[in-house]
């Protein structure tokens, strides 16, 4: 019970104890009043004298009457102040079941309807609501325009509800209705009516404010338990948001079993990172015009207790999505930093960092702790950001890059071509380089519309006196190509395969780079004769 209706009730029971006390006194008090009143007012009235000479009696009867005036007011101050409780104790109620911001119910109460549900074994569906990027609306129009948006959920909801049904907020921007329904396509009619009121744009100071959401519908069957059906409509929103958002989609098992697998790998990482499991690789980046190493790129790898070696495409969606690309990815920075500072002067170090990381306002504090604990060169360092990254606080995300440059980090613009930069912000974005994505580079020779668009990209950066690079460099054409595209620097399976810190030690301390003595790798082909 929640502790403002346990301490109303409680108040509410004593003055409902003492009101009873009250009243049994009063009408005590009444009865021995009509007592003694029945011996000493005929005697008063006919003129006789009274039976009791002491005058007892008449002090009882003065003292019964104050008494009953007394318990009379007494009791009707304790009657105003119970009701006042039982309001209040309607109203603590009513708040500790209501979500305050849009005045549906809350978890608790959701919670308390899908027990009675499951214990009445009545046939119903279970709906979670999630709004489509409701940061970006807060960011982009403020926390007014986002309570605006989350009230019009709730009337969207309110509308769309069947009757008796628990519309609920249960979270920040999660919803849930809980309803009867024996045919899907009931349930279905109620999530598209939802999603059609959303589809009305909400007007802020003039603005008009477009809201979407992904919905997840599952089947409450009786022999279910209020988690497992919870577990089941969260399975079905997970597979809404994947399929695109602004969609609903029904709980599936094989979606479960999926769900377990994403969960495992999710713990995995966990356990991997405490363990020192992610190491980083490192790929040569080649001048295009020498043809000689300029730097490598650090790539995160998964040395898994099986002995097997993951890339970072099977783990590194798992750890943005559970907020573990940061710690994974600033382990990987250090341990490069520590590998490569014995590296040539000329050698640069390159680094990914992932647009979810540019929600932490501290990401360049923590860079710059790495470089002084490390002692790396900040101006051997080159930090590529991706196009998504412009999707975070812009804001934020200039004063990081700002504040990196400061000390002399450079930064360039990754996977230039699939995302969502425009030239006005590669215009305002202090970059050092930018990388057009291999999707682009590995048809250069093959279509020709392709070849045009990365030597358009090539012309963009001469115009901004900005240094192109490529990635995914597998031919010699494809070389060839870029050479006269403009482009300045390439990496790719053409110069060598990513490889461990100390196959890269070995390699550089044959070239004659100086580094000291390991025990290293055997160093690939193609890379030994980059040098």
């Amino acid at each position: 019970m929640d502790p403002n209706v346990k301490r109303v009730r409680t108040k509410a029971v004593r003055i409902a104890s003492s009101h009873i006390i009250t009243t049994c006194a009063t009408i005590a008090a009444t009865l021995l009043f009509v007592a003694i009143g029945s011996r000493i007012v005929p005697e008063a009235l006919a003129g006789l004298p009274p039976v009791d000479a002491s005058g007892t009696l008449q002090v009882a009867f003065l003292l019964n009457i104050a008494i009953i005036l007394f318990g009379w007011r007494r009791s009707k101050d304790l009657k105003e102040a119970l009701e006042a409780y039982e309001a209040a104790d309607r109203l603590a109620r009513e708040n500790a079941n209501t979500d305050p911001g849009t005045g549906l119910a809350n978890r608790r109460e959701l919670m308390r309807a899908l027990k009675e549900m499951l214990m009445a074994g009545t046939p119903g569906v279970l709906l979670l609501l999630d709004l489509d990027h409701f940061k970006h609306i807060n960011d982009l129009h403020g926390h007014a325009a986002g309570d605006r948006v989350l009230r019009a959920v709730a009337t969207a909801l309110e509308k769309s509800a069947p009757a008796g049904a628990c519309s609920a907020r249960t979270g920040g921007d999660e919803f849930a209705m809980l309803f009867r329904c024996a045919e899907d396509a009931e349930a279905e009619r109620v999530a598209r009516s939802i999603q059609q009121h959303l589809a009305d744009p909400v007007l802020v100071d003039g603005a008009q404010v477009q809201a979407s959401a992904s919905i997840g519908l599952a089947r409450i069957e009786r022999r279910d338990d209020e988690e497992t059906a919870l577990r089941r409509s969260d399975v079905a929103l997970y597979a809404a948001k994947r399929g695109g958002r602004n969609a609903f989609a029904w709980f599936d098992a094989e979606l479960e079993l999926e769900l377990s697998d994403r969960l495992k790998l999710e713990e995995d990482i966990r356990h991997g990172i405490r363990n020192g499991e992610f190491v980083p690789y490192f790929q040569p980046l080649i001048d295009l015009a020498s043809q000689e190493i300029v730097g490598f790129e650090a790539l995160a790898r998964w040395c898994s207790p099986d002995g097997s070696m993951l890339e970072a495409e099977s783990f590194i969606e798992a750890a943005e999505r559970t907020g573990l690309v940061g710690p994974l990815t600033l382990s990987i920075i250090e341990q490069s930093m520590r590998q490569a500072r014995d590296w040539p002067a000329h050698l640069k170090l390159a680094v990914n960092i992932s647009p979810i990381q540019f929600r932490d306002p501290t990401l360049a504090e923590q860079i710059l702790k790495l470089l002084a604990a490390t002692g790396f060169p900040a101006n051997r360092l080159e930090i590529e950001i991706t196009e998504g990254s412009l999707l975070e606080d812009r804001q934020q995300v200039l004063t990081i890059i700002e504040s990196l440059k400061n000390v002399g980090v450079r930064i360039s613009l990754d996977d230039f071509g699939t995302g969502y930069a425009s030239l006005a912000q590669v215009n305002r974005l202090p970059l050092d380089r930018i990388k057009i994505d291999k999707s682009f580079i590995t048809t250069i020779v093959k279509s020709q519309r392709t070849a045009e668009i990365v030597n358009t990209i090539a012309g963009l950066g001469h115009t901004l006196d900005v240094p192109i690079s490529a990635e995914g460099v597998e031919s010699e054409q494809i070389r060839a190509a870029l050479e006269r595209f403009g482009c300045t620097e390439a990496q790719g399976w053409l110069y060598g395969r990513a490889i461990s810190g100390d196959a890269v030690r070995s390699f550089l301390k044959m070239s004659g780079g100086g580094v000291a003595a390991g025990e290293g790798q055997a160093i690939p082909a193609k890379l030994r004769r980059s040098r």
